[in-house]
């Protein structure tokens, strides 16, 4: 999809009525397929606040383009929606003061210093792994 076609998509959304919100859904897997790879396509980051900006803009675009739900600024947890990580939800890791851990609803977000991100389920199954802007990733 080309520059000027998502940002025409991305205004109609973000003009368009709830009730006319849903023309675009997408089932959550098929949601989440989309997140991973916008994410991975991204460069690099040089920073935690860094990367934990790019997961959080590139979710919510995913999700306002795909989701047919609203974005709720509650960040309710049984709307149907993906939201990103919450400050409430910052976890240390011992042990790790380069680490920064974000407890999600079936999954753990980790944001290194050097902008790496790693996506984790709660079985130890990785979702994502991107490495920071040093081409390190993340290792628990």
């Amino acid at each position: 999809m080309t520059a000027p076609v998502r940002f025409c998509l991305k205004w109609a959304l973000e003009n368009m009525s709830k009730a006319t919100y849903v023309v675009f859904n997408m089932d959550m897997r098929d949601r989440l397929k989309e997140f991973c790879l916008r994410l991975l396509a991204a460069p690099a980051c040089a920073s935690k606040a860094e990367a934990f900006e790019l997961l959080s803009l590139t979710l919510i675009e995913v999700e306002n383009e795909f989701s047919g739900i609203a974005f709720d600024p509650a960040f309710p947890r049984d709307d149907g929606r993906m939201y990103p990580p919450r400050d409430d939800a910052h976890r240390s890791v011992p042990g790790r003061d380069d680490l920064h851990r974000y407890r999600s609803q079936g999954h753990n977000t980790y944001f290194s210093e050097s902008g790496a991100i790693l996506i984790v389920d709660l079985n130890k199954v990785v979702l994502l792994d991107k490495a920071g802007h040093n081409a390190r990733s993340i290792t628990l």
